[in-house]
């Protein structure tokens, strides 16, 4: 979290924020607080997230466009963590701070757990094929989706903020900024389609969903956006990879990627299939991760400050970024 939003943040908002909602003041256990403040707490013996969101990230028509989406998920019968309205009926209560205010939420919380990825039981292909299945039911049912009002409408996925690179890596590396802006600019000129391109989660890996009896619950769709399919598909492979075999070799990393894809798709392709030109694309936005995830490690770390793990993740990230090649390179 940046320290100026850090600053504006208190127990007694946090507690005021519970209020608003409902939620026991005691026995706040906090989550994270990466992007946002995240925290578990329990209301009538259930338990529930509680999430404020700085309006230096947000504001609060993105956030109404968020929890809209999610109520139209629901109601399509995915299982995704629902929003819960306030004490007042409101599905975002806004408090106020000295420098701008947070927006609060409240959502189910998810049943189960997340998935241990050294747990063979847990980690296999038959989470990969579930994990397809259920990205391939938002993206059906997402083509069916209207937005209620434009005020609320989500951005589209060059919209990010992160993607000005020389606000956060500085105008001094200018080979990634180039390289960057030439993705950027290749991507834009694919085709947008109802079969290929809309409002998706972008951001689905296995740390933003909990199994529960084999099913899967969706959390975290604070970074929503127009986007093409193809990209949340992009990330399940991204972080696995990253996470699971991103210190082994180039050939154990094209073996664990091939066998998780070839899984994941025939989960996915039960619902919702993508020709074969867009699997082509995988590369390229494989490559767009890396150049987001290079620019938001920049923005919230310390780079006074970092430790040795850090400087090794953000110069293989780099490395990557400078060659134009994919965190793996896999072809179906």
């Amino acid at each position: 979290m940046e320290k100026s939003v850090e600053e504006q943040f208190s127990e007694g908002l946090l507690h005021q924020a519970a209020r608003r909602f409902g939620l026991k003041e005691q026995g706040l256990e906090l989550l994270g607080k990466f992007e946002n403040y995240v925290y578990e707490g329990e209301k009538d013996g259930n338990r529930y997230i509680l999430r404020l969101v700085h309006s230096s990230h947000r504001e609060e028509n993105m956030i109404l466009g968020e929890l809209d989406w999610l109520r139209f998920l629901s109601e399509q019968g995915i299982k995704v963590a629902k929003p819960n309205p306030s004490i007042n009926g409101n599905l975002v209560e806004i408090i106020s701070v000295e420098k701008g205010y947070f927006l609060v939420s409240l959502f189910d919380k998810a049943p189960g757990k997340i998935v241990d990825p050294t747990n063979k039981l847990e980690w296999n292909g038959y989470l990969f094929e579930k994990w397809g299945r259920t990205i391939a039911e938002i993206h059906r049912a997402t083509k069916e989706y209207q937005v209620p009002n434009d005020r609320i409408k989500r951005p589209a996925w060059d919209e990010d903020d992160l993607l000005d690179l020389e606000k956060y890596i500085g105008n001094e590396e200018e080979k990634i900024i180039n390289i960057a802006k030439q993705l950027v600019d290749y991507l834009n000129s694919l085709p947008r389609d109802k079969d290929s391109y809309g409002l998706i989660h972008t951001d689905i890996h296995f740390g933003n969903f909990f199994v529960d009896g084999g099913e899967i619950t969706v959390f975290d769709f604070d970074d929503c956006s127009y986007q093409w399919y193809i990209s949340d598909i992009a990330i399940a492979l991204y972080y696995s990879v990253w996470r699971c075999v991103g210190d082994k070799t180039e050939e154990e990393k094209l073996v664990f990627a091939t066998e998780f894809l070839r899984a994941f798709f025939r989960g996915y392709n039960e619902i919702h299939r993508l020709d074969q030109y867009w699997i082509d694309q995988l590369p390229y936005f494989l490559r767009l991760r890396d150049i987001v995830l290079y620019s938001v490690l920049n923005k919230k770390l310390d780079k006074g400050n970092l430790t040795e793990r850090q400087i090794d993740l953000l110069n293989q990230i780099k490395d990557r970024i400078e060659k134009e090649i994919p965190i793996v390179t896999v072809s179906l």
